[in-house]
């Protein structure tokens, strides 16, 4: 089965965490660099979408605006560089600017499997596919927070490295992944 990361469903409205799966090392991630990694420029000319926070009524946007879909990198542990998140009954710890945006996907679509969990599967362009290969790389035991228009989604645990550019996020269900998809086209 292609590259699977250990999921935690947050709701539109209800944010809580939950493991899917217990297969990480019991030595504690390091702590989250509070700059986005680096990646060849010539393999980055995309334009940069403008930061959206992560989370909070503070957070959302004018109706007007484009829905602007990221990526930030997350740990569980407060540092003074990292936004507080609240996750329903845990708190992450964010880089305020995220790692991955929409100009760094391809195709975001719904999978859901015989045994009835539910995901996005985001697939990477050229782009994104070194810069996921290297914030799963550096930062395995930490989190990807997704959020579209400054609205928290999701949150899935980096289990491992993702090298061919395809991450699966989990949802509470197919009708949330819809949910999510008509958020991300403005709907």
């Amino acid at each position: 089965m292609k590259t699977m990361i250990r999921i935690a469903a947050a709701g539109v409205a209800a944010f809580a965490l939950s493991a899917c799966e217990t297969t990480t090392s019991n030595v504690p991630p390091d702590a989250v660099d509070p700059r986005p990694p680096v990646v060849n420029s010539s393999q980055t000319t995309a334009p940069r979408a403008t930061p959206a926070p992560v989370s909070g009524p503070a957070g959302q946007q004018n109706a007007a605006q484009p829905v602007v879909i990221t990526l930030h990198l997350a740990q569980s542990k407060p540092e003074a560089s990292l936004v507080a998140i609240d996750a329903g009954d845990a708190s992450l710890y964010a880089l305020p600017q995220p790692v991955l945006t929409q100009q760094d996907m391809g195709r975001i679509a719904p999978v859901n499997t015989q045994d009835g969990a539910s995901f996005l599967l985001m697939e990477m362009n050229q782009h994104g596919i070194p810069k996921l290969k290297a914030v799963t790389e550096r930062a395995r035991g930490h989190y990807l927070l997704l959020s579209v228009s400054g609205q928290l989604v999701s949150v899935a645990q980096i289990g491992e490295t993702i090298n061919d550019g395809r991450l699966l996020v989990g949802t509470q269900g197919p009708e949330h992944s819809r949910a999510i998809l008509r958020m991300m086209r403005g709907g």
